[in-house]
């Protein structure tokens, strides 16, 4: 007695009897075991990525292409980078000027303004929402 096996696709069976079976049960294997590797690598490319993208190690165009100035609406940080995760150079009370560089938007989508505190030597980015007006400034790139 002999075992014959059927595979369908959308082009009707196919008749996989004997050799043709173990030849397939091969391929099965082989390709399940390449999907577990590629797997196995996408998720370890997946975490470098995750890591090496933290936004305080980023390096930003630091240039002076605006003449515009405003003044903080309430106390608000002067930061290194363009988040709020990376720090302060130090807190400012309402109503300090603050001569404007330039602008970007950080990956939040949120714009975020270079920038000299008026009188001082400190200068570092503010969130936008933290002045008033936005006016006169330019991109940084």
């Amino acid at each position: 007695m002999s075992l014959k096996v059927y595979v369908s696709d959308m082009h009707g069976s196919v008749d996989v009897s004997g050799g043709e079976l173990v030849k397939l049960k091969r391929r099965i294997t082989s390709l399940l075991a390449t999907a577990t590797l590629l797997g196995g690598s996408f998720v370890g490319l997946s975490a470098t990525n995750a890591s090496a993208a933290d936004p305080c190690d980023t390096t930003i165009i630091n240039v002076n292409n605006s003449s515009g100035s405003g003044h903080l609406r309430w106390d608000a940080a002067i930061r290194p980078k363009p988040y709020e995760a990376c720090g302060s150079k130090g807190t400012f009370v309402e109503g300090t000027k603050i001569y404007y560089w330039c602008y970007v938007y950080n990956d939040y989508g949120n714009m975020w303004i270079l920038g000299r505190v008026a009188g001082t030597e400190t200068r570092g980015w503010i969130y936008a929402p933290n002045v008033y007006p936005v006016s006169d400034v330019n991109p940084c790139y």
